[in-house]
């Protein structure tokens, strides 16, 4: 179709949004989610000259329904084919939420933290005195710090908002804490403890090892993102874990791929919405999380 056929066809499509009659807004929406993301800025420009509530409502709907596809696409790209790279998962993560959010301006912010730390460090250090330095430059020169109520809220989960407030949950202070170590060769992974997110710095980068390596072998120590980097033992893993009444099982030792991370953000951000009431959010949430299965 010629592009100005096309765009006859959209602004046709849009003017017929307000129709009364639920079987022809309902094939609008249809065909104007076809469309995908280029439409929506005709669909902003739209809302913007509507002084119909009832519209606007409409229109945004439409909106959030073609940037969710189009998260969930991408996402679906990033599992299969870029797992690896853990920024870029933590960052479809916060589009959720931040659909218009600036991927170049946030890695920007974290590679400008990753080169303070990175002038600190001397790679002949040792596990210990690597991460000393690294906990020094990111928790007492940048200043980033954990925020210590039970329920956080969701949008503390957002790499956004980690890098603007330099306030964090255990999650999102953990995530930005592996991004910055994996991009400078610090062979650090992730740990899922229930009601928390550890650390755990590993003798060998676990994707150059064997299948059947046991991981949790590996760990050299244990790091608490959401306590100023504090350096910890298996033994305090199993106290944490008496104390919560649980059963120790492998997972709550081994260190897990960034994969595994980004699905544990992802479950933690649903229940996040969930204790706050958002049951919509925490159904789309639940969305993502079928891509990983």
């Amino acid at each position: 179709m010629a592009e100005k056929e096309q765009d006859k066809e959209l602004s046709a499509l849009i003017s017929l949004l307000d129709d009364p009659d639920r079987e022809v807004y309902d094939a609008v929406y249809t065909k104007l989610l076809s469309f995908g993301p280029k439409v929506i800025p005709a669909l902003e420009s739209y809302w913007e000259e509507s002084f119909d509530p009832n519209l606007q409502e409409r229109i945004e709907l439409i909106i959030h329904q073609i940037q969710f596809t189009n998260l969930k696409n991408e996402l679906t790209d990033w599992i299969e084919n870029h797992s690896d790279d853990l920024f870029t998962g933590a960052f479809l993560a916060a589009r959720y939420q931040y659909a218009d959010l600036d991927k170049e301006g946030i890695r920007a912010d974290v590679d400008e933290i990753k080169r303070a730390i990175w002038l600190e460090l001397n790679y002949g250090l040792t596990p210990l005195e690597q991460v000393n330095v690294f906990n020094h430059v990111f928790y007492q020169l940048l200043g980033f710090a954990g925020k210590t109520s039970n329920n956080p809220g969701a949008l503390t989960f957002y790499i956004n908002n980690l890098l603007e407030s330099k306030k964090g949950n255990a999650m999102s202070l953990g995530t930005l804490y592996l991004i910055l170590a994996q991009d400078l060769d610090i062979p650090i992974y992730g740990v899922n403890l229930p009601r928390h997110f550890v650390l755990a710095y590993t003798k060998d980068f676990i994707e150059t090892l064997d299948e059947q390596t046991d991981l949790r072998d590996q760990v050299v120590f244990y790091i608490n993102p959401l306590n100023k980097g504090t350096i910890f033992t298996r033994n305090e893993i199993l106290l944490f874990l008496k104390k919560l009444d649980l059963e120790p099982t492998n997972e709550h030792f081994t260190p897990c791929r960034n994969l595994q991370v980004v699905k544990i953000l992802l479950e933690n951000l649903a229940q996040a919405y969930e204790e706050e009431g958002a049951m919509e959010k925490v159904k789309e949430v639940q969305e993502l999380l079928q891509l990983f299965v």
